[in-house]
């Protein structure tokens, strides 16, 4: 898959007026120039939502979505439980928040996931460095990198299969961010810069494996 394995389907959203993030402490937010966060609502809700998000754009089945939320001791009636929660969560961000039936359910375009969109950002300052433009991609890789390094993904699901994948896209991507900021950086002839990029990176990427 390219620069972009790890990150199926998903694509660079316009017009998003939600941000969920999953780097720290799993929070919405409405778009704009404050982060001004929203309440998602229950627990449940909010793995909902975390789950989701870890997708990107990919569809999530029912399957999936009781087993993360009820662990192996589901309710009687499980589709039913996660279309009510699903209508909530539209009630209070949007009906074009969360995008599915009863068999599955993804995020639709007006949330922004900030792994995701890190992972559009890293990608857009490879290309910029392969195109010689090394100044835009040290200024798109520190957008990425400030998206990476608040704190661990998903930090409260530890042990959650899907919140393991995220974490490791996390690491993946921000090796990739630290190489082409730092290379950008040295072709700017920054070598001060260079080296600070790579202290800071080096210093946030070995605190989120030690998490």
């Amino acid at each position: 898959m390219g620069e972009d394995s790890g990150i199926v389907g998903f694509r660079e959203q316009q017009g998003a007026c939600w941000q969920l993030r999953l780097v720290g402490k799993v929070e919405m937010a409405r778009m704009g120039a404050t982060w001004e966060t929203s309440p998602v609502g229950s627990r449940k809700a909010l793995t909902l939502m975390a789950l989701l998000g870890a997708h990107g754009d990919q569809r999530v089945t029912l399957t999936e979505i009781v087993d993360a939320l009820w662990q192996g001791a589901p309710p009687k009636e499980p589709a039913a439980n996660v279309a009510t929660l699903v209508s909530r969560l539209r009630a209070r961000f949007g009906l074009e928040t969360i995008i599915g039936r009863r068999t599955g359910y993804r995020l639709g375009g007006t949330v922004q996931v900030d792994l995701h969109e890190a992972a559009v950002l890293v990608t857009k300052a490879e290309r910029a460095l392969r195109s010689a433009q090394p100044a835009h991609c040290l200024l798109v890789a520190e957008q990425a990198i400030k998206l990476l390094v608040p704190g661990q993904v998903l930090t409260e699901y530890p042990a959650s299969p899907w919140a393991m994948d995220a974490r490791a896209l996390q690491d993946k991507l921000l090796r990739r961010a630290r190489h082409v900021a730092v290379e950008s950086a040295l072709r700017t002839g920054a070598p001060r810069l260079a080296r600070a990029l790579a202290d800071t990176t080096s210093a946030a990427h070995q605190a989120l494996r030690a998490c």
